[in-house]
């Protein structure tokens, strides 16, 4: 019935919803849905919900208590009804216009089983810069280039509904869903492709997965653990105890306290070190008057919208992908390479 399903999940999080819902309500074309599944909240959320599943701006809802995020998204893709599956956060920013490009990128070539793309960063208290995953775009060319299993972020994914027999459905047992997802599609014969476009910018905030669940000892992160869980899984690397010494601890044991000898070193030579993922000013400026924690919201995803419109202008998409079995570069609507 639709090309594309938005699938949404949210618990108590009604002022972010709101922000995120707006645009979505207002991007959402005719061969669209969108599909909400809340996990009962008790903020207001599920009069809201109603209100907008009433005046045909939802196309489907559900409001009930359920077993976490995965659960929610699970429940969600179950439901939707289109080609093609798009997951929603409910405390991030989306660019829509990217995600149609990448949408029609897709159907224009049905090979493509899942496409993700490139995301930033904005702290809702430092609105004044953006940081760009450039790890994952890294990572997904080590993917493309020597199918190593690695993890991407899952805020600009869209994945093919019928892809679900082989991806899987999100893991229920995980708080970093995507992390766990990524590895796990990384590892099969999934076909993927990657946007160059911004389609994407998470706005950490107090709410944040990754806040919530890093509020333990600050030695061992949680969410690191979770990942190490996930990669020794996965990425059969790490198969044996032997490569598990000869991969993982050198790099944790030996090459940290290496790396301010190798930085001076590099310095010294004049070349250049990551520094970690890069980051740009955002075009925010404060103009130094407080704001009410509505206000500074609004401002945020304002902040990220504009960007995103800004960078994508600047920047011509171009998707990257493996086909038979060659490596090519294609731009929005051709199919050549």
């Amino acid at each position: 019935m639709y090309t594309l399903s938005y699938v949404l999940t949210t618990y108590n999080k009604l002022p972010y919803l709101k922000q995120v819902v707006e645009r979505l309500v207002a991007a959402r074309q005719p061969d669209e849905e969108i599909v909400v599944c809340d996990g009962g909240s008790k903020d207001g959320t599920p009069e809201y919900l109603r209100g907008l599943y009433e005046a045909g701006q939802i196309q489907q809802f559900v409001s009930e208590r359920d077993k976490g995020e995965a659960h929610g998204f699970n429940k969600a893709m179950l439901r939707a009804r289109g080609e093609l599956i798009k997951l929603i956060t409910d405390d991030d920013a989306f660019c829509y216009s990217a995600i149609r490009e990448a949408k029609n990128f897709m159907l224009a070539n049905p090979e493509i089983e899942v496409l993700t793309g490139n995301t930033g960063l904005i702290h809702l208290e430092h609105l004044e810069s953006v940081s760009f995953y450039d790890d994952v775009a890294d990572n997904f060319r080590r993917w493309l280039d020597k199918k190593e299993v690695v993890w991407m972020i899952g805020l600009p994914l869209l994945i093919r509904r019928e892809a679900l027999a082989l991806t899987g459905l999100l893991h229920t047992g995980a708080v970093q869903v995507d992390t766990e997802f990524t590895y796990r599609i990384t590892s099969l014969n999934v076909n993927l492709a990657w946007s160059t476009a911004v389609m994407s910018v998470r706005l950490e905030n107090p709410q944040s997965n990754f806040r919530v669940m890093n509020q333990g000892p600050k030695w061992r992160r949680a969410s690191d653990a979770e990942a190490d869980r996930m990669r020794y899984y996965y990425d059969k690397r790490y198969g044996s105890l032997k490569n598990m010494l000869t991969q993982r601890l050198p790099f944790e044991w030996v090459k940290k306290p290496l790396r301010p000898l190798k930085r001076a070193v590099f310095q010294l030579l004049n070349r250049p070190v990551y520094e970690g993922n890069t980051a740009q000013p955002s075009g925010y400026v404060p103009d130094g008057q407080p704001q009410s924690p509505a206000e500074q919201l609004s401002t945020a995803f304002r902040v990220a919208d504009e960007f995103m419109r800004t960078y994508n202008a600047a920047h011509p998409t171009e998707f990257l992908f493996k086909q038979n079995p060659l490596t090519k570069t294609l731009t929005p609507g051709t199919g050549n390479g």
